[in-house]
This record gives structure tokens, C-alpha cells and sequence, in this order.
């Protein structure tokens, strides 16, 4: 039994790439009053690149797909 609840999903399919945006019910019922459970972001399909900063943050790169930036220029995109 899953314990993530979505918040936003799509499927990896046809060479593109996918993510899965959701909150986990174990967060929000540890979460302490006046606070936000976190969500999380899985990605399928893309290289990441995370890098911790010493401010405590997180810096995250996503490399773009090959024919990105072609579309990208030609004013098209595909989701």
C-alpha cells in the first residue's frame, strides 16, 4: 500500500519524459501545527544534476531534451 497522494502525474512515453508531483500521508500526519508537509518531485526521462548550498538550499539542473531547443525556436512545445 502506497502512501504518496498525487498531486500531479505523466507517464514517460514516446521519448518524453515524465514526473510524478505528490505529498506523502506519513508526512502530514507527523507534520507539527502551522507547518507544510513537503511534497516531492520524481523525474523520469532527464538527467539531474543537485548540488546542496551551504545556506541549507538546494541548486537543481535539468538538462533539456535533444529537439528541445529546436522547438524551443520555432515557437512550439510539447507537454
Amino acid at each position: 500500500m502506497s502512501t504518496k497522494v498525487s498531486i500531479k502525474r505523466r507517464a514517460q512515453e514516446g521519448g518524453q519524459p515524465g514526473f510524478h508531483l505528490y505529498e506523502d500521508v506519513l508526512d502530514e500526519m507527523g507534520a507539527t501545527e502551522g507547518t507544510e508537509p513537503p511534497v516531492y518531485l520524481s523525474l523520469d526521462g532527464v538527467a539531474v544534476e543537485l548540488r546542496t548550498l551551504e545556506s541549507g538550499g538546494a541548486s537543481v539542473t535539468v538538462a533539456p531534451r535533444i529537439g528541445s531547443r529546436a522547438r524551443a525556436a520555432s515557437g512550439t512545445r510539447r507537454y
